[in-house]
Formats: C-alpha cells, sequence, structure tokens
C-alpha cells in the first residue's frame, strides 16, 4: 500500500521534506563529513565520500520511491536560512500489519539542540494522524544511546521483543531495540510542547489534515 505522506512538514524551527536536485552538494558535503560519526549504525555511510552526481542519482531514486510509496525518504533542514542538518522520513514496514517507522540521522554539529526529536514529533503526528498508519514505530541497535533518547524523551512504548530484521552495530547483526507509538501516545504529556506542524505540497500550498 501507499501512505498519503506530504511533500513538507514544517515545525517551529524545522522543514522536513522530500530532497531535490538543488539539496545534492549540502547533502554530499554533510554526510561525507560525518562519516566517522555515522558508519557505526549506518551500513550506506561505508560508500562515503559521495560526489555531487552519485547524490543527484540518489535524490532521483529517493523520488521514485517516494512516488511509489515503496520508501519516504526526507531531509531536515533548518526553517530559517535552510541549513541541512541530516536525514530522516519513514520507512514502510508489512508486518505483522502495515505500518510506518522512523528514521533518523543528524550532522554531529548539530547535536544536542533537540532537533531529532522536533522531527520525530513531527513524523510520528503525521504517521498517525494523516495517514493512518495503526502506530508508528522507531528500531535502533540496543548500544545507540543516542536514538534511545528519542522514543523514551516522546513518551514511546518499548517493546518486549521483535521479530524485525537485525541491524548493524560495528559491521555486526545485531537484534534492535523497538518502540511503538499510537494516537494515545500524542495525547500524553511528552508530546505537549510538539503542536501538529504545518502540512505542505511540492508548490508550497497547505494541505489539510486528513485526522
Amino acid at each position: 500500500m501507499t501512505w498519503d505522506v506530504p511533500t513538507r512538514i514544517v515545525t517551529a524551527r524545522l522543514e522536513i521534506r522530500r530532497y531535490t536536485a538543488a539539496d545534492a552538494e549540502a547533502l554530499t558535503e554533510v554526510a561525507a563529513r560525518n562519516r566517522d560519526h555515522l558508519l557505526r549504525y549506518m551500513v550506506w555511510a561505508e560508500a562515503e565520500p559521495q560526489t555531487v552526481r552519485q547524490r543527484l542519482e540518489f535524490i532521483a531514486k529517493a523520488g521514485a520511491e517516494f512516488d511509489a510509496g515503496v520508501e519516504y525518504t526526507m531531509g531536515i533542514f533548518e526553517r530559517a536560512g535552510g541549513a541541512f542538518l541530516g536525514g530522516s522520513g519513514f520507512h514502510v514496514k508489512t508486518a505483522p500489519v502495515g505500518h510506518l517507522e522512523i528514521g533518523y540521522w543528524i550532522d554531529a554539529d548539530r547535536e544536542g539542540h533537540g532537533y531529532v526529536t522536533e522531527a520525530t514529533a513531527a513524523l510520528a503526528r503525521v504517521a498517525l494522524e494523516h495517514c493512518g498508519s495503526p502506530y508508528v514505530a522507531i528500531a535502533h541497535a540496543p548500544t545507540n544511546v543516542r536514538s534511545a533518547a528519542v522514543p523514551q524523551r516522546l513518551g514511546f512504548t518499548r517493546q518486549p521483543g521483535t521479530d524485525k530484521p537485525r541491524c548493524t552495530d560495528a559491521g555486526s547483526s545485531v537484534t534492535p531495540v523497538e518502540w511503538h507509538a499510537t494516537v494515545e501516545t500524542l495525547a500524553g504529556p511528552a508530546f505537549a510542547s510538539h503542536p501538529r506542524p504545518s502540512l505542505e505540497d511540492a508548490d508550497g500550498g497547505t494541505l489539510t489534515w486528513h485526522a
């Protein structure tokens, strides 16, 4: 199935959106600079550094997958100034039921400012209140304490076990920790400071929330 994921999701400080060709140079520079920072948990970082041409090919592929509902790859940008901060979006999962899973990474120089939490809160609301996902998931390696802090902070519920594919930790396959949130989670105190973001189409037009 495909999910009605907006082109742009705008929060107080951030714009979470599909990549465009104009992002290729910034994505090339930030990803390459963060190779060592990302390599332990992100297999794709092994291919860094890449060229701008390779990034353009990636952006085109990601756009096609977005349109086809295969994967919803997005970038995190500062709302004021447009600086590229990192990557996020939704993985499409089919088991045990169809649902969306949030992934994220951020430039090491931008850690500690709450950007990932703000982006994740917005994406969780979109998945649950706009796309209609029955729950939204986050999964990470057990040693990835920074990734774990995000769902903890937002009130996600840690799952007792998982049969999902194994993830990577320093080149080894490990069983991930998985967290879930539902629409009931959004009513909790952790989301009080994260109101619904604005949703926009490719032309910047405002979209109406489905729920």
